[in-house]
């Protein structure tokens, strides 16, 4: 699998649109909407998929940052990739948010304030520059 998608329930539009631009461009993507909400070991699934997929896509908000910096499924990558420069973790920035106060160092793509064709411009530029 190419990209698992972690993120926080409030940002599930955002997750859906980064899922839908990354399909359409052929990557294989799995989201926690997608597969995850119906079984009952839902945090523990997810970790093994993000365990497994070849990167990590973390949509940060406010919200993801307050709340999902502790998620085993964000940890694995984020252990592995702490900047987000090896291609393993690729923060995204959906939400305006303090990153470098949460998150000091990493680099990460910004969609905030981008018409859709940008936004999906730089979210696959991201992904190309750690390829």
């Amino acid at each position: 699998m190419d990209f698992f998608v972690a993120y926080h329930a409030a940002d599930q539009d955002s997750a859906e649109w980064v899922g839908q631009r990354l399909q359409d461009e052929g990557y294989s993507v799995e989201l926690q909407s997608y597969d995850y909400w119906a079984r009952s070991s839902m945090i523990l699934e997810m970790f093994a998929v993000s365990a497994i997929a070849d990167a990590t896509i973390a949509l940060l908000s406010p919200y993801f940052l307050a709340e999902n910096l502790d998620r085993p499924e964000w940890q694995a990558a984020y252990a592995q990739d702490p900047a987000g420069t090896q291609g393993i973790l690729l923060p995204v920035r959906v939400r305006e948010c303090d990153v470098e106060e949460a998150l000091p160092g990493v680099r990460f793509v910004d969609l905030v304030g981008l018409g859709e064709e940008e936004a999906r411009e730089a979210l696959l530029e991201g992904i190309r520059e750690r390829s």
